[in-house]
């Protein structure tokens, strides 16, 4: 059960570019996924994690600096590091999750089979957390200047062009845009 209590914030004028961002990204993950020309998050460096139940996608396991894992699924991604603990972010309304415990690959198919707790956040728990998200922020800022980099200039842009919930979010954050984005809310945390 999640509850406010292991939830983290951002700076008000940051949760919707937050919001927009992080479904804009999730979308344009899962066409980095299906790119005819190779699979972007494999060439980045992901493993892929096949669901053991076909009704749900697989997943994506990076591994990071000092022994920091993140997974990628459809509906959020999870970051943990030894020193750390673990983080939660959901692609639902950039819902951030705390907990102590390092889950390095957790074996979750979907947002209920993760171990989320509720308990309040202590101020050594909010420094962890803190950290957790900056580096996932700065991952994603550094993976969008690298497909930036690595196929043509068009793609990015072309993939937002049929993002079901562009119209929603009045357009979206520009291809151009998204790593500087990214950078920009990993500065906008709250502890």
């Amino acid at each position: 059960m999640v509850n406010r209590k292991n939830q983290l914030k951002l700076a008000n004028h940051q949760q919707q570019i937050a919001r927009t961002l992080i479904d804009q990204q999730m979308w344009c993950w899962g066409c980095d996924v299906r790119r005819a020309e190779g699979n972007l998050l494999l060439g980045y460096g992901g493993k892929k994690r096949p669901s053991p139940n076909p009704r749900y996608k697989s997943a994506y396991v990076f591994q990071l600096q000092d022994d920091m894992t993140l997974n990628l699924w459809s509906w959020g991604l999870w970051i943990a590091c030894p020193q750390h603990g673990s983080l939660f972010l959901g692609r639902s309304r950039f819902r951030l999750c705390y907990i102590r415990e390092t889950i390095s690959i957790p074996n979750a198919w979907s947002k209920r089979d993760l171990a989320l707790t509720e308990m309040p956040l202590t101020d050594d728990d909010r420094l962890h957390a803190h950290h957790l998200l900056t580096v996932a922020l700065r991952w994603i800022g550094d993976y969008e200047a690298w497909v930036g980099a690595e196929v043509e200039p068009e793609y990015r842009e072309n993939a937002l062009t049929k993002w079901p919930q562009r119209k929603r979010n009045k357009g979206g954050i520009p291809a151009s845009e998204m790593a500087d984005s990214w950078y920009d809310l990993s500065t906008s945390i709250i502890n």
